[in-house]
């Protein structure tokens, strides 16, 4: 059996929304462990985005070890996490790779080897000070020589491919499909690959039901600011009483952590994206919420855990809604960096 398109993610919401934007397109796409007979879009989950470049390149190989028709991997925007370790063990196991790090439709641009997002080198922006993923460059070529690919790079085996629109976007995942390259892209990317084999008419964006509770566990300033935007009472994570009382009466709510704008440590990190979902866990066993909005990768991870999804679709660019299999609750997950400060208020306007 191989599946039609499978697709693999260094974590939770990268998954998600590279799905979201391939269901557009008029897959059935389904999150899960293992692959079925029935699958048509397969994401896979490794989580290495914080695990040792070697354990990353391990987890993407063996991911990769399904036979499948099409295939990709989704690396993120901004250039965090181990991707090109990830590519180099690609390289190994024998694919060819084209790197494509835009997605215009969300201000990503790579340009003459460099990405920029909204205009600025992403290495000299927020991004580029990431409390766990600061970056040294923003020229993707320099962490792809760091993790050893320097004969690839010279002889081919891997490319990286500029895209400035969607139009250079739609040419390099040509490439990729042509030289039959294994794409190691953004959403936009993969996305665009995604359309040469399938491009339906998307249906409707699905309802979200209310009230909504919106978890922001992203430490990212956009993020911070897109919530303070919202309208809705503001809690900690800790006041899960509270949260609750809001809710019943019928109110949206946001449970936010505290700001934080230094180091932190991976451990700490875990420790908290873990104590979010315990007390997200306990909202949710009390049924008053409608529609679950989740704020960053390690906390949509730590509270989605590794339970079977559907998504469904994106209700704007790069916010995908999914659900749990057998469940009605809508899950709406974005990354940190995604959107503008009024994304989430035209979400949930």
């Amino acid at each position: 059996m191989k599946l039609p398109l499978l697709v693999t993610a260094d974590d939770r919401t990268g998954a998600l929304e590279v799905g979201g934007a391939i269901a557009d397109l008029g897959f059935t796409v389904r999150l899960a462990r293992t692959p079925t007979r029935q699958d048509d879009c397969l994401l896979l989950d490794v989580a290495s985005r914080h695990v040792e470049g070697a354990e990353a390149g391990l987890r993407v190989a063996a991911a990769h070890s399904h036979p499948a028709r099409h295939r990709c991997h989704k690396m993120d925007s901004g250039l965090r996490g181990n991707w090109a370790h990830e590519v180099a063990a690609l390289l190994g196991a024998g694919h060819r790779v084209g790197v494509i790090a835009s997605y215009p439709d969300a201000g990503r641009r790579c340009r003459e080897g460099t990405v920029y997002v909204h205009g600025v080198p992403v290495a000299e922006g927020p991004l580029g000070r990431d409390p766990r993923n600061p970056l040294p460059s923003s020229r993707p070529a320099d962490y792809l020589r760091a993790a050893g690919c320097d004969d690839a790079l010279r002889d081919g085996g891997v490319v990286v491919l500029d895209a400035d629109d969607n139009a250079e976007l739609r040419v390099a995942a040509q490439r990729c499909h042509t030289e039959s390259r294994l794409p190691v892209g953004a959403t936009g990317a993969l996305a665009a690959y995604a359309a040469l084999i399938r491009n339906l008419p998307p249906a409707a964006p699905p309802m979200l039901p209310r009230p909504a509770l919106v978890v922001c566990g992203s430490l990212h300033p956009l993020s911070r600011r897109q919530v303070a935007k919202l309208p809705f009472a503001r809690f900690h994570t800790s006041e899960v009483d509270l949260a609750e009382e809001e809710l019943r009466r019928g109110n949206d709510a946001v449970l936010a952590t505290a700001d934080s704008t230094g180091p932190i440590a991976d451990s700490a990190a875990e420790a908290m994206a873990s104590a979010v979902a315990t007390n997200v866990h306990e909202l949710l066993a009390r049924d008053v919420v409608g529609t679950l909005v989740i704020l960053g990768g390690d906390t949509a991870g730590a509270i989605l855990g590794n339970r079977s999804m559907h998504v469904e679709g994106c209700v704007v660019t790069g916010v995908p809604v999914s659900r749990f299999e057998g469940h009605d609750l809508r899950i709406v997950t974005k990354g940190g960096s995604i959107g503008d400060e009024n994304t989430l208020c035209r979400i949930l306007g």
